[in-house]
């Protein structure tokens, strides 16, 4: 499991929280209003991946996002490169981004900023939530964001 410290999310900042964590990771320390501000995430609406890649970006990092990703993506950079990842799944009857520390053939684990903690999941439970979608409501089938991931390297 990697060794990702867990941070506490304020109210529609589980993105800003979940790269804080990453952040971390790699020994960069900054605080979730200082990442909200740069991602431009609000307590309202959150933030979209975009803009955690933008605040990435900002800081001289690389990133990337990668949607339609599969288990054998997150098990590469997981457990082959040793790279936490972020992802974009549906929980609590909203989008939320919690960040990948472990996986195997049966579970996943993620640091959840919602909960400060690790919370293991069964891995067919999370590929059925593996989804969001960017307003209350679909408006159109297009807008759907399927098994969306969050790569973020020095």
């Amino acid at each position: 499991m990697l060794k990702v410290k867990s941070f506490k999310q304020s109210t529609g900042f589980c993105g800003p929280a979940s790269l804080r964590m990453v952040l971390s990771f790699y020994g960069i320390g900054k605080s979730e209003n200082e990442l909200a501000k740069l991602s431009g995430a609000t307590k309202e609406k959150g933030v979209g991946a975009e803009g955690l890649l933008k605040a990435v970006k900002e800081l001289g990092l690389k990133g990337f996002m990668k949607d339609f990703s599969d288990v054998s993506d997150l098990k590469e950079y997981v457990l082959e490169k040793k790279i936490p990842v972020i992802v974009d799944w549906f929980c609590c009857e909203d989008g939320h981004y919690s960040v990948v520390v472990d996986i195997d053939e049966k579970n996943i684990a993620l640091a959840d900023p919602q909960f400060v903690r690790v919370r293991k999941m069964d891995l067919d439970t999370f590929k059925r939530v593996w989804f969001d979608f960017p307003n209350d409501f679909l408006k159109s089938k297009d807008e759907i964001i399927i098994r969306r991931m969050i790569v973020i390297g020095k």
